[in-house]
């Protein structure tokens, strides 16, 4: 009897094959956020997401990190675990190989350049951060990405003493903000939220003031 004969696939096939079903079903995860109402509003009258009464503070209030123009790396800002140690991270903030631009003063960034990039939590009660340095832009072609999980603000996002479908309604509006300079209008990015992870993500191309409202 003659067996058919079978190809076994090579394995870095394999593997490839399975890191793109695996890409797929994060990517899945992510929708984008609808607004709840204008795309711009006064820093009085912006809902910033609070953070939970009983959620850990973060590790560090402020964090630097150097980028560099033809690598890719990031920033995290993390949580305590309620211990006095690291726990769940708060935000990531990644730039890409050619998302550096120019630097505050309009001068281009060559490759190998690098700049130093801190990341301030304004107020540890609200999820409202500051980027610096003020006038620093990224690539509108190859941005960096900004990712904030809102799992410090609890199930009770509205803060009326129970978690109900007002909150799970809410959780769908949830988007990122940027305020230019203090005291400036905050406008919303397009946002893609992630409900298994409890994060939102969006692209910067210039630093400012960043906060997930509704």
């Amino acid at each position: 009897m003659i067996f058919p004969s079978f190809r076994i696939a090579p394995r870095t096939f394999v593997l490839a094959f399975l890191a793109a079903i695996a890409g797929a079903a994060c990517s899945s995860d992510l929708t984008l956020s609808s607004p709840l109402g204008p795309g711009q509003e006064t820093e009085a009258m912006l809902a910033v997401l609070s953070v939970a009464p009983d959620s850990p503070p973060p590790e560090a209030a402020i964090l630097s990190f150097v980028a560099q123009k033809g690598r890719s790396t990031d920033g995290r800002v993390y949580l305590t675990d309620g211990h006095g140690h690291r726990g769940a991270e708060f935000l990531r903030f990644t730039v890409g190989r050619n998302s550096l631009l120019a630097r505050p003063d309009g001068r281009a960034f060559a490759n190998g350049d690098t700049i130093t990039i801190t990341i301030r939590v304004i107020d540890p009660a609200r999820i409202l951060f500051e980027m610096q340095p003020a006038g620093l832009t990224f690539s509108p072609a190859d941005p960096a990405e900004l990712r904030i999980r809102y799992q410090a603000a609890g199930d009770d996002l509205d803060r009326n003493g129970r978690h109900d479908v007002e909150d799970d309604s809410l959780e769908t509006h949830l988007g990122i903000w940027r305020q230019a300079i203090p005291g400036a209008p905050f406008v919303r990015l397009p946002s893609s939220v992630s409900h298994a992870h409890r994060d939102i993500r969006t692209d910067v191309t210039e630093f400012s003031r960043y906060a997930i409202a509704y």
